[in-house]
């Protein structure tokens, strides 16, 4: 009789772990769920975000005319804003964004809409496996410059130059990933 108990007790962890596999491997806070954050049914902005975009936010990068947070890096900042959220940004200490790049050559599959934004360094779908979700591996940051001269190849070691790192652009967890060359 004692053997019907564990059994049930077996099969139900069983399922459990089967059931949360998904979370039990995640390698960061983006790879739990599509409806972190997509969400077809809550959907604010143009790519079905659940978070709501934070256009509150002042770009330090931005031009006058348009001084606050826009379009894809609002969604992202839904998020990871400056007063909460998960790995919190402040938009003075990093790298501009929102900006139509004029002093760097920036791969045009880069840019959204001719514009350095989040998604053109991090793109945060789970099959991208690089440290901090970035679109070139590093090595898990221990070699930020092949990073860097994707887009900054004039201020780079020459060494690395001439290595022509790969963008990866993974589509998202059931998309196979391109994988982009730079020239």
């Amino acid at each position: 009789m004692k053997t019907f108990p564990r059994m049930i007790c077996t099969l139900i962890v069983t399922l459990a772990a089967i059931g949360w596999s998904t979370m039990a491997f995640a390698a960061g806070p983006h790879d739990a769920d599509c409806m972190d954050c997509h969400s077809p049914h809550y959907a604010k902005g143009n790519f079905i975000f659940g978070a709501t975009p934070n256009t509150v936010l002042e770009n330090p990068a931005s031009s006058r005319t348009s001084p606050s947070v826009q379009g894809v890096d609002a969604l992202c900042l839904g998020c990871h804003n400056d007063d909460q959220g998960i790995m919190p940004i402040h938009l003075s200490t990093t790298h501009p964004t929102g900006v139509t790049p004029s002093y760097v050559t920036v791969p045009t599959q880069l840019l959204n809409n001719g514009q350095l934004v989040c998604i053109s360094c991090h793109n945060p779908h789970p099959a991208n496996s690089n440290y901090k979700y970035l679109v070139v591996d590093t090595n898990n940051g221990s070699q930020m410059g092949k990073f860097c001269v994707v887009c900054h190849s004039e201020q780079s070691d020459p060494e690395m130059v001439n290595q022509t790192p790969e963008i990866v652009l993974n589509l998202g967890p059931r998309a196979e990933p391109r994988v982009l060359v730079n020239n």
